[in-house]
């Protein structure tokens, strides 16, 4: 039996880490024995670890050593702290070791990499576009935990093909779609009747700048200028939901948009929803989309890495530039032609048929 090791950083709700809890729901524990490693035990998530799984958590919420040891790294570079942390707390040795995102969960498993004979990262965004921030004090220490592994796995080849942009490493790349199990998805849609009556346009994900969610705002107002009578439902959680509400307000769209929060199943909103928009700045691969293609429902998405590719080019749905003008148009596109709506929702169950889940494990099975 294989001996695998997972490194997160939590399991807030985000679609990196919903990828990873499918993963896990669907991984042979007959044949490998599996662990977690979440450097912050939290998250939505955190209920929907499958009981095969052995969770170790690298620090609590508000642990000292935490502020202390992230404090010293920031300040001085140093990360004799972090690294002390992780290797006190994973003492074995592991087949493979998956940092399952780019930032901080690679830079804790380079701390740890002799403790496996093969060791696998994972890149959720298009890292050209959407660097990791402040978890790197310099890129050349990025590159090198990139070229320390055996392979890198991106999530869309787009993804891919701008990290060989940014970084020259001979370090085997491979491209795996997300797991996205389709019969779940559509037995969950069923769980719960939503109802309406006014045209419904929904997003879905965390309330991060990176989602563009001022500009669907901005969009929304454009459209209610204009004499369209419609509901928009954002669906998620995160760190700007009071500037979002600040902004709604002020646009006076009360009650044409709707901050449902994070819904634990967000399918039955999904399912009966007019369109699916995605206004993001920087996607890997939109997990949310793979879902709303899987219920057949047209979608409409800024052009990122991630949206280009799942909608080969606007062939499976609308594509739009970055720019407020080019989302409002491109939702014009299907708000006002029910033709070409329904020729998109068949479009979209046509996408989905790509979403195999034996066939997505059997491709994990043979890179770990």
């Amino acid at each position: 039996m294989k001996d695998v090791l997972f490194i997160m950083e939590s399991l807030d709700g985000g679609g990196a880490e919903k990828a990873l809890i499918e993963y896990l729901k669907n991984f042979d524990y007959t044949r490998y024995r599996v662990s977690l490693c979440l450097l912050f035990y939290q998250g939505l998530y955190l209920k929907d670890i499958p009981a095969n799984v052995t969770v170790i958590p690298l620090y609590t919420q508000n642990n000292s050593f935490r502020r202390k040891s992230f404090r010293y790294y920031r300040k001085y570079h140093n990360s004799w702290l972090m690294s002390f942390q992780i290797r006190r707390k994973l003492q074995r040795h592991y087949d493979t070791i998956i940092s399952f995102m780019e930032g901080w969960p690679l830079l804790f498993h380079s701390f740890v990499m002799k403790r496996a004979d093969r060791n696998v990262t994972w890149v959720h965004r298009d890292l050209l576009n959407y660097p990791t921030s402040d978890c790197f004090y310099s890129s050349s220490l990025e590159r090198k935990c990139y070229e320390d592994v055996d392979c890198v796995i991106f999530v869309s080849n787009t993804a891919k093909e701008n990290f060989d942009k940014l970084y020259l490493v001979n370090t085997p790349k491979e491209c795996l779609y997300n797991v996205v199990d389709a019969k779940e998805i559509k037995e969950k849609a069923g769980e719960e009747n939503v109802t309406g009556n006014v045209f419904t346009i929904t997003s879905i994900g965390s309330l991060y700048k990176v989602k563009g969610y001022d500009r669907l705002l901005r969009v929304a107002k454009m459209l209610k200028n204009n004499g369209y009578s419609l509901s928009f439902q954002i669906l998620g959680c995160g760190s700007e939901l009071d500037n979002l509400l600040t902004l709604r307000n002020e646009l006076g769209l009360e009650e044409e948009v709707l901050f449902l929060g994070f819904e634990e199943n967000p399918y039955p909103y999904l399912k009966k929803t007019d369109l699916f928009v995605s206004t993001s700045l920087s996607e890997g691969l939109p997990y949310v989309i793979c879902e709303a293609f899987v219920l057949g429902i047209p979608v409409v998405a800024t052009e990122t890495a991630g949206a280009i590719e799942l909608l080969d080019n606007g062939k499976y749905g609308i594509l739009t530039g970055q720019d407020d003008i080019s989302i409002y148009e491109g939702l014009r596109k299907l708000i006002d032609n029910e033709e070409s709506r329904d020729e998109y929702h068949l479009k979209s169950l046509i996408r989905a048929e790509m979403f195999n889940v034996d066939e997505a494990m059997k491709s994990v099975y043979s890179l770990i």
